[in-house]
């Protein structure tokens, strides 16, 4: 097991991943798990570790129908007081809360190798104690925004409400004018939800320059049409779609009279049954321009599910009979469609590349000459309303083994009868939560079982055995030396609690534009973490508890390097002590090198 586990372990190493924890004990494991994926060495303890884990989101349905909201600046100019202004904020967040949440799944393994005489001896035959481990984990992952509440909120509705800065309200007239232009393609089907919000990007932009330069970006898009439809096109698709889903209509009647047709003659007992074969030709000939219409340009992107591979059955007849109705639906909804578009042509609610382009231009103009920062400043207290709450709950399982040289303390002077080699292989199930609040505070707890062994507390010893040859003189004596463990040898269930905190402190200040965030990259992380175990089956172990401080630095980018060190205090009470210690003597330190394979950002929405 231990080859194999190494192998993976180093395929894994070079390939493409995607995954990193915040923190380690001094075993390498974290109950923290975000999607993401590191490479850890803890040189102190002697143990490699890699883990990988990536999320999996249900994209969104773009035809799906959007609950419309209104944004802060669009409430403000529509509030007659500031009372109503935040009653009507609260009810626009409630709305963004719905939308906004997420639900999906997330996948992963996790991979360990420890050696008891260092790194280097890790894949040799030659160690003392090895022991690796290798577990798959499978959770579900959902987000939601979290709005501020209390004296905060009452804060920020001050603050944006009293927004009279200089031009202040020129400012949010020209974001009001973009945003009616944006809402009337929305409401023209130019556009759908998702090209809006991407039209409306700039407003989540917290710099003066972020927003010059996402509005020279969407004016650039707007020049060449990106996701903008084309009226007169896709009305005369949409005709196409009709008339050929009306000639499909036509040919399945055409087709089932030719299956009678050839099922009628199909029985005679004539072995050059010329007319079967017409039959056959001319049934083969109907079904192919049928197939060409279902795979023309016009049909093929309904992905209509119809399926007669069985085309000369008499049964066939119930699955052209299922094909009809498929392309009636088809065509009463493109029916629906053309009559829509054709209504909003008709009332002159056509795409205006000229409007939208003058309102981002006199945005933008504003912006370029007016060295004002207060809307900087408001756009910083808004982007601080929410923060996105992460949540999973997740089940790992894996298999551990290790492998030594165990002395059998028998009195033999022969090492054949004194040592062997045993090879333990164990399981381990877990079940753990994973919460991420407040942009950059971690939660993890986490329940495991192991069925396992006591291999790296046995007491490791060097062995010297000599041999003399008194035939010759003078006697010549040589000596074998190596190293073995001795003590109870001892295999159990283990069951383990743990709980991990972890704190990302940023190297930038709290009310930092969107600029200096993003030059910022570099976190520190504070992780102080509890383990609890308790055993059953077990001869020489009690129930025991270890608690730990890590410190790393933590980098948002890919492939970086970083790394830090914990302290941890083990058998915190002296449970399997045979004489107690005090605390100061039950630290020990570990040095941890991360190579961050692929980061996450913890304030990405």
């Amino acid at each position: 097991m231990k080859t194999h586990i190494l192998l993976i372990f180093s395929v894994l190493f070079y390939g493409s991943l995607y995954a990193q924890v915040l923190g380690q004990d001094k075993e390498g494991f974290s109950s923290i798990v975000q999607p993401s994926a590191s490479f850890n060495l803890d040189f102190t303890d002697k143990v490699v570790t890699l883990n990988f884990y990536q999320e999996h989101f249900k994209k969104e349905d773009p035809n799906a129908i959007q609950i419309p909201y209104n944004s802060d600046e669009l409430n403000r100019l529509k509030s007659e007081n500031i009372e109503q202004y935040k009653s009507m904020l609260i009810d626009s967040w409630k709305t963004q809360e719905s939308i906004f949440k997420k639900r999906g799944f997330i996948y992963g393994v996790d991979l360990k190798g420890r050696s008891s005489d260092g790194l280097t001896q890790l894949i040799s035959n030659e160690q003392l104690l090895t022991s690796s481990s290798i577990s798959g984990l499978i959770g579900l992952r959902w987000h939601k925004r979290s709005y501020i509440e209390g004296k905060k909120l009452d804060e920020y509705v001050t603050k944006s409400y009293n927004y009279t800065g200089q031009n202040s309200k020129k400012e949010l007239d020209l974001i009001a004018d973009i945003e009616k232009v944006i809402n009337h393609l929305l409401e023209a089907k130019i556009i759908d939800k998702g090209k809006k919000d991407d039209l409306l990007h700039f407003m989540g932009m917290k710099s003066k320059e972020d927003k010059i330069e996402s509005l020279n970006n969407k004016i650039s898009s707007i020049k060449t049409q990106s996701g903008f439809m084309d009226q007169a096109k896709e009305i005369y698709a949409i005709e196409e779609r009709i008339e050929t889903l009306k000639k499909m209509l036509a040919q399945i009647p055409v087709i089932q009279a030719a299956i009678t047709k050839y099922n009628a003659t199909v029985n005679i007992n004539d072995i050059l049954n010329q007319q079967n074969k017409v039959d056959s030709k001319e049934l083969r000939t109907n079904i192919d321009l049928f197939d060409a219409y279902l795979k023309s340009e016009h049909i093929k992107p309904l992905n209509l599910k119809i399926e007669y591979e069985d085309f000369k059955d008499l049964e066939s007849a119930a699955t052209w009979a299922n094909a009809k109705t498929t392309i009636e639906d088809a065509l009463k909804a493109s029916m629906y469609n053309l009559s829509e578009l054709s209504e909003i042509k008709e009332k002159g609610r056509t795409y205006s590349k000229e409007s939208i382009m003058k309102a981002y231009e006199a945005y933008k103009s504003f912006l370029e000459n007016n060295n004002t920062d207060m809307f900087a400043d408001l756009q910083i207290a808004k982007g601080n309303t929410y923060t996105i709450q992460r949540n999973l709950m997740y089940f790992k399982a894996g298999f551990l083994g290790s492998s030594f040289k165990y002395d059998l303390a028998n009195s033999s002077t022969a090492i054949a009868d004194r040592f062997e080699s045993k090879n333990f292989q164990g399981y381990r199930l877990e079940l753990g939560y994973t919460r991420q609040f407040k942009r950059y505070n971690f939660l993890g707890l986490n329940l495991a079982m192991n069925r396992t062994s006591n291999a790296d507390d046995l007491t490791s010893t060097t062995y010297k055995f000599e041999t003399t040859d008194t035939s010759v003189t003078p006697n010549i004596t040589t000596g074998t030396e190596f190293k073995a463990l001795s003590g109870p040898f001892d295999t159990f269930f283990k069951y383990g609690l743990s709980f991990d905190y972890a704190r990302l402190i940023p190297f930038h200040d709290s009310n930092a534009s969107a600029e200096e965030i993003k030059k910022s990259k570099l976190l520190l992380s504070i992780n102080p973490y509890v383990r609890h175990n308790f055993y059953s089956n077990s001869e020489t172990l009690k129930p025991n508890t270890s608690i730990g401080l890590g410190l790393y630095s933590f980098n948002k980018e890919n492939g970086s390097i970083a790394g830090g060190l914990f302290i941890q205090a083990d058998d915190l009470f002296n449970k399997n002590r045979e004489e107690a210690i005090n605390f100061t003597k039950q630290i020990s330190i570990g040095i941890v090198f991360k190579v961050a394979i692929k980061s996450f950002n913890p304030v990405d929405k």
